[in-house]
């Protein structure tokens, strides 16, 4: 397994996707390989295709699965490029595909990417280095409004327009460059040292780092297609860490289990809408006690797992 980030609820989601001799499976979140490592070892002989936009997580994975060369591709984007680039290798259905969303331990614990308020740093929180936008222009060139809505919708957090305010506020005497100095500002509103100045500092970050990298943007779409191109009996396995990607989750794969969605006295189906999915679990699973005293960063981690149906005819 990679150091560069453990693996979460590896042997689950290992279990559920059950890789076969001869699968096309998918891991859409490489990171460092960890996954889909579990899958080779599990399974030697499948065939891998690993996505991710972080071209230091491509650099590691390659060394953790240097073993397993000729049945591994990297594709170098973000899985909302799924579809095109199976596509362009002329894949176009998969045995399996895994999910693991949000931030790597590696990238939380590399000061210079900026994704943490405990660690100073330029503010940054790209997952693609390759990236425009940084969230230091997020914080000093959006207006309060935009801010505001980017606090609420992506962090939920309840101070989201005192937050931007000052945030507007403090830019106007000198620009806002720095992790810390974006955590001395949540502060200065919610306070120092409470539990709640810590949720603040969370909420706030999250929500930079989910507008920066577009990830509930592009969520949704991806799913769709990755359930799209999924054999009969293929399964799809999605981790996720926060509500807001769950729901996601949840409404995707709840959407495309129940098939028709016209009213129910309506003579006839004219929406078109067939089941596609047979939902593995109707609740998130969460990491039992064996699995956390292996990996602590397991904790908050909901899987939801799913099978594609045959076609109705």
């Amino acid at each position: 397994m990679s150091s560069f980030h453990t693996p979460a609820l590896a042997t689950e989601c290992v279990r559920i996707i059950d890789p076969q001799a001869g699968g096309i499976y998918v891991d859409a979140t490489l990171g460092g390989g960890g996954h889909a490592a579990a899958m080779f070892e599990r399974c030697p002989e499948l065939r891998m295709f690993g996505f991710d936009q972080d071209p230091q997580a491509i650099a590691e994975a390659r060394e953790t699965l240097a073993g397993y060369a000729d049945r591994m591709e990297y594709i170098p984007c973000n899985f909302s490029r799924l579809r095109t680039e199976l596509a362009l290798r002329m894949i176009k259905s998969i045995d399996g595909i895994l999910f693991d969303l949000g931030v790597s331990s590696h990238q939380l614990d590399t000061t210079e990417r900026g994704f943490s308020f405990d660690r100073d740093a330029l503010l940054d929180m790209r997952m693609d280095t390759r990236s425009a936008m940084t969230a230091a222009q997020v914080v000093n060139e959006l207006p309060a409004g935009e801010l505001t809505q980017i606090f609420k919708n992506y962090g939920e957090e309840p101070r989201a327009a005192r937050i931007a305010r000052e945030i507007v506020a403090q830019r106007a005497q000198r620009p806002i460059q720095t992790t810390g100095e974006l955590a001395r500002i949540l502060e200065s509103v919610a306070g120092t040292g409470t539990k709640e100045s810590l949720k603040t500092k969370l909420r706030v970050f999250q929500a930079l780092r989910i507008y920066v990298n577009r990830e509930l943007e592009v969520l949704r779409p991806a799913l769709q297609d990755a359930i799209n191109i999924l054999k009969p009996g293929g399964r799809i396995v999605v981790l996720s860490y926060h509500s807001l990607e769950d729901r996601v989750v949840k409404n995707t794969f709840r959407d495309a289990a129940t098939g028709c969605v016209c009213p129910p006295r309506a003579p006839r189906c004219v929406c078109g809408e067939k089941k596609r999915l047979v939902l593995l679990n109707k609740r998130p699973q969460s990491a039992d006690e064996a699995e956390l005293a292996r990996n602590n960063r397991s904790r908050g981690a909901r899987l939801r797992a799913a099978e594609r149906i045959r076609e109705e005819s």
